[in-house]
């Protein structure tokens, strides 16, 4: 069948990073999606927390990927100070969720003060969104704008 990609083929279609605490910094998207990044990064977080919470108890290690439907996962990476998201579909990758925990541990070795020191000022975190862009090949997306609410 022509047009669809090979079966062993990934394709990266998100990548996010939220501090420790599950606060959106950084989004970056093949696609476009009428889904808030900040909302699906903070679930992610909040996901990965619980997962790891649980499993620790049963004296597994951390949880590195998860798997939604047939052919889409997600990645995780946990450093000291950032989380990193990829989503991605086609067959699942320890290659993949390999480089994504190295990327974590590589950002935060690069970006260490700038990670300890941040305000909440997202113009001062471009830094890390152009890292990333330059790393996965992904534009860069803002959160979708919604229209005003009508008051009554």
């Amino acid at each position: 069948m022509a047009g669809l990609p090979h079966p062993l083929h990934r394709i990266i279609e998100h990548v996010y990073l939220t501090d420790a605490g599950g606060t959106p910094l950084v989004h970056l998207s093949r696609l476009n999606s009428d889904k808030d990044p900040d909302l699906v990064a903070s679930m992610f977080a909040a996901i990965q927390n619980f997962m790891d919470d649980a499993f620790h108890s049963l004296g597994a290690g951390d949880v590195r990927s998860i798997e939604i439907g047939t052919r889409q996962h997600v990645a995780f990476g946990r450093g000291h100070l950032t989380l990193l998201y990829l989503v991605y579909r086609g067959r699942e990758s320890n290659h993949l969720e390999q480089r994504v925990i190295r990327q974590v541990h590589e950002l935060e070795a690069r970006f260490a003060s700038l990670l300890r020191e941040w305000g909440g000022d997202m113009d001062e975190i471009e830094v890390l969104r152009d890292y990333l862009v330059r790393e996965w090949e992904l534009p860069a997306r803002e959160a979708p704008v919604l229209p005003p609410m009508a008051v009554r």
